[in-house]
């Protein structure tokens, strides 16, 4: 296993941002994302748990396998900012699993809300400020684009099948699940010190977020984390209510064009 890590760890010159790399690679998989998001708008609940199941397993192998080349080729280096699996982002990874097995529709309403407002915000502004996902190795890289792309995916077949984002109250359960997770992720802070930084609010380790990072710095961590947590859950409602406007406004024209014929 180790040898085939060490062959897998082909160098590649970082992606510039917003360069030919990054940008054809995100249209593409965007446009792909969408295409299979609007496809799958009709599944049913047995098929829905098959596709969350399976973009669960697709998450959590590559997850494995990015952890593991990170402590083979640089062992035991947790500065990596994502070697620690309970990032922001690396939520859906349990979450997916999860829904897939359960058949509780009101829990699973949650969090679908959560993934759909909060998660799929995140995989957006990781192509939007790429720093995070490029990197010097090719399968890093192809790694990055893909997770957070699935994620976005996640998001609008959730969206596209009607099983978040309909009605106001909606978010809500949606801010609470994002906050439910800050507390686990201080509680994975606090036990591992200055080796992980989960959600990039942990007392003992520097935000490398800009902006945040200058905030931390300067005002301390509960400042870095107040305002962080405040801004992303400003973030996830912009997107989740602009979702909202958007699905009734096509329910209006659909009525409008009901009624006319």
């Amino acid at each position: 296993m180790n040898e085939f890590l060490h062959w897998t760890a082909w160098r590649m010159e970082m992606p510039a941002a917003y360069g030919a790399f990054h940008l054809l690679s995100t249209a593409i998989l965007l446009a792909l994302t969408i295409f299979a998001a609007w496809r799958l708008r009709n599944a049913n609940e047995r098929q829905n748990r098959i596709v969350l199941g399976a973009v669960g397993a697709f998450l959590l192998l590559t997850e494995v396998y990015k952890i593991a080349f990170h402590m083979a080729v640089n062992p035991y280096d947790w500065s990596f900012w994502g070697a620690f699996p309970f990032q922001l982002c690396s939520v859906p990874m349990y979450l997916c699993v999860f829904c897939a097995l359960c058949r509780n529709k009101r829990l699973n309403g949650w969090l679908y809300e959560f993934m759909f407002a909060v998660n799929m915000f995140g995989g957006l502004m990781s192509f939007i400020e790429p720093s995070g996902i490029q990197h010097t190795y090719i399968t890093l890289t192809v790694h990055a684009y893909m997770w957070h792309m699935a994620l976005i995916f996640v998001g609008l077949y959730l969206y596209f099948s009607r099983r978040a984002c309909m009605q106001t109250t909606g978010y809500k359960k949606a801010a609470a699940v994002y906050l439910g997770s800050c507390v686990v992720a201080q509680g994975f802070n606090l036990i591992f010190g200055d080796k992980i930084n989960c959600f990039y609010i942990s007392p003992y380790k520097q935000s490398p977020l800009a902006v945040f990072k200058d905030i931390y710095a300067s005002c301390g961590w509960v400042v870095n984390m107040l305002l962080l947590i405040l801004a992303l859950l400003l973030a996830s409602a912009a997107v989740y209510y602009i979702g909202y406007y958007f699905r009734v406004k096509a329910a209006k024209r659909k009525e409008k064009e009901t009624v006319s014929v």
